[in-house]
């Protein structure tokens, strides 16, 4: 059972599947998970409360408002808030994004562990 004082991490995606596996990796790096279906609903989150939130990992395409949407959306509500998009996509459009306003880093899809973990770890201590 977590804690209150147990650190977060915001999980956005629109395919539950890819939701699911995504909190249980982000569980096994020691982390909470907090699992939403849609960039809004990660904005009503973050309003809510987002004291143990120490970053929002992504997907890049979903419906409505797509990753990137809401990584801006983010940095102008929660500049420090840290931004990770996940993509399946791969070539030099992806390796753009890290360039773009709100996004801290780009995963991409299939997410290997070891690079989450060692991520995370660094985005807590900020």
């Amino acid at each position: 059972m977590a804690t209150e004082s147990k650190l977060a991490v915001l999980v956005v995606d629109d395919d539950p599947s890819v939701g699911a596996t995504m909190s249980r990796l982000v569980q096994a790096a020691g982390y909470e998970p907090i699992y939403v279906n849609s960039a809004v609903a990660a904005l009503n989150r973050l309003e809510t409360g987002s004291s143990r939130i120490v970053a929002v990992l992504t997907d890049l395409h979903m419906d409505g408002m797509d990753g990137l949407g809401l990584a801006r959306q983010i940095s102008q509500q929660h500049p420090s808030m840290p931004v990770v998009l996940c993509s399946g996509d791969s070539g030099p459009s992806v390796d753009s994004l890290e360039r773009q306003v709100g996004v801290t880093a780009v995963l991409s899809k299939p997410v290997r562990f070891q690079r989450l973990v060692d991520l995370l770890s660094v985005l807590a201590k900020k």
